[in-house]
């Protein structure tokens, strides 16, 4: 959606088909849990032309909030995206088709002028001619567990729930007391007539990731579930974001190039500072995820003392002999006996989320007909499709400055818009982020390079580029006071990059960007 809106902004003559599998807008949040809230401010996600955290008048009078701490509801996402698409319906620039497919094996080339799309249910095929360029959108797309079953097997008769589901425990009636719902007790207690007390029930979360925090939480302060009825299986531990401490991710950069690359001291260092938060003291995390937690979540998720870190689960079984629950590791499993005499309620929440594991070889600009999104920078993800919206509406009207693209290739001659940006202009592999895998320096740092390649060449006056970005309410550096520090970043990568060893020519061609941009020193 924030590259929908952006083209449509720039290129207002052109026309979308747009193809949704979802029955409306919105992606995965259309089927996310209904207590699910964006973890990062409002103010830096959604779509560029419409603020998602509404009237900051209004937040400030009547809700008593800063514009900066709204963080948006499943709800406010939804209607944000619907009013969207129905505005650009309405304008003729947008042709919507929900719960459609395109298959993506089709051949896209500069010979392929008509391409199909059929509905889910597959009564009705579509034709579409392909006048620009096929997009497709859906490399990130976010796994989340009301769809996905889990990767492992589970017994039939072990009470599996997913988020969604924990929501519909609630009593509307009783919520205060935390109750379980008397809707959803059949499928809990199979038998049972009247709702269960909650001493004889246990409910364990599975999952590492922000819909497990959401959910331990929401176990708590919601349901009323004590600590001690909730067990907790972490994969692997994170490192979080302090919402109220963070710079963003690229404060993750900035300590990097501090620290000459070594991301234990940068993420201690991040710790120090309250930027970076990890669950317990005594644990060092091994992943970092960007989730962003808040000091009130932090200290609900602590109260939950029994946490089982044994690795990923690989099954869940009933054992039919004695009746006891077997959670499988790859190494040691753990034995819930019969004799606990509770009910056990395991919650879903390990599908990989937005690390989908769909493979992506980083090209972005495929082809004059062809282009996937892909996240440019780190998370939040909206700016990145709003500046490949600005790239691309930058190579149709001719702005972009491919002389210096090619400068930067080594290309003698000139060349195409489109060779520049699919060399220079690639995805970020968040996979680096686990800070357990030894990645190359310049790999880590990928996130800012990108960001100074895309001021470079979106114009040949790098400051149309950074105002730009100033302007557009999806980027950091609209936020005021904040400063990007592009050039100065840059030269410290190139000096930094040659004690590490860095490539000598990915070096050269950051010097390069660094001289370009040099009008932005300080800025």
């Amino acid at each position: 959606m924030a590259f929908l809106d952006t083209l449509l902004t720039e290129l207002p003559d052109k026309k979308v088909v747009l193809v949704d599998k979802k029955v409306r807008p919105g992606g995965h949040w259309v089927d996310d849990y209904d207590f699910v809230h964006l973890h990062q401010p409002s103010i830096v996600y959604g779509i560029a032309s419409q603020q998602l955290e509404g009237n900051w008048a209004k937040l400030l009078f009547t809700k008593g909030m800063l514009p900066w701490v709204h963080r948006a509801s499943k709800q406010e996402l939804l209607d944000h995206f619907q009013k969207f698409v129905d505005s650009k319906c309405e304008s003729g620039q947008v042709e919507y088709f929900p719960e459609c497919v395109y298959d993506f094996s089709q051949t896209m080339d500069e010979n392929t002028k008509v391409v199909t799309f059929e509905s889910i249910d597959g009564k009705e095929t579509y034709e579409v001619e392909v006048r620009e360029k096929l997009v497709n959108g859906v490399q990130g797309e976010c796994i989340i567990p009301s769809l996905n079953p889990p990767a492992f097997p589970v017994d039939e008769n072990i009470k599996l729930m997913t988020p969604n589901q924990v929501y519909d425990l609630v009593d509307p009636d009783k919520s205060e007391e935390g109750f379980l719902s008397k809707l959803m007790l059949a499928a809990l207690c199979p038998g049972k007539t009247e709702i269960p007390d909650k001493a004889n029930r246990h409910f364990v979360v599975m999952g590492a990731g922000k819909t497990a925090m959401d959910t331990v939480v929401f176990l708590q302060e919601k349901l009323g579930v004590a600590p001690s009825d909730i067990s907790w299986v972490i994969s692997n531990d994170v490192w979080m974001l302090s919402r109220e401490n963070s710079q963003g991710p690229f404060g993750y950069v900035k300590a990097l190039l501090d620290h000459n690359g070594d991301k234990d001291k940068a993420v201690l260092a991040l710790e120090a500072e309250g930027q970076f938060v990890r669950l317990d003291p005594d644990v060092t995390p091994t992943r970092f995820r960007f989730p962003t937690v808040g000091k009130e979540e932090i200290k609900v998720m602590r109260k939950v003392d029994h946490k089982i870190r044994r690795g990923r689960v690989s099954a869940i079984k009933l054992d039919q002999n004695t009746g006891d629950i077997v959670v499988e590791f790859e190494k040691d499993d753990w034995v819930i006996p019969k004799s606990s005499n509770k009910e056990h309620i395991f919650v879903h929440c390990t599908s990989p989320g937005p690390f989908n594991d769909k493979a992506s070889d980083g090209v972005i600009f495929r082809s004059e007909r062809d282009l996937t999104l892909d996240l440019l920078f780190a998370p939040p993800i909206s700016i990145s499709m709003s500046c490949l919206a600005k790239l691309e509406s930058a190579r149709q009207k001719g702005t972009l400055d491919t002389e210096f693209g090619a400068e930067l290739l080594g290309i003698d001659g000139g060349a195409s818009a489109n060779k520049v940006l699919g060399e220079l202009i690639q995805s970020v592999r968040l996979a680096s982020r686990d800070v357990s895998v030894n990645v190359e320096f310049l790999d880590e740092l990928k996130s800012s390079i990108t960001q100074a390649m895309f001021v470079a060449l979106v114009d040949k006056d790098p400051m149309v580029g950074v105002e730009w970005l100033k302007s557009n309410r999806l980027s950091m550096l609209s936020i005021p006071g904040f400063k990007a520090g592009i050039v100065e970043d840059l030269e410290l990568i190139v000096e930094k990059g040659k004690t590490l060893g860095s490539d000598p020519e990915k070096l050269e061609m950051i010097r390069k960007v660094a001289v370009k941009l040099e009008p932005l020193r300080g800025k």
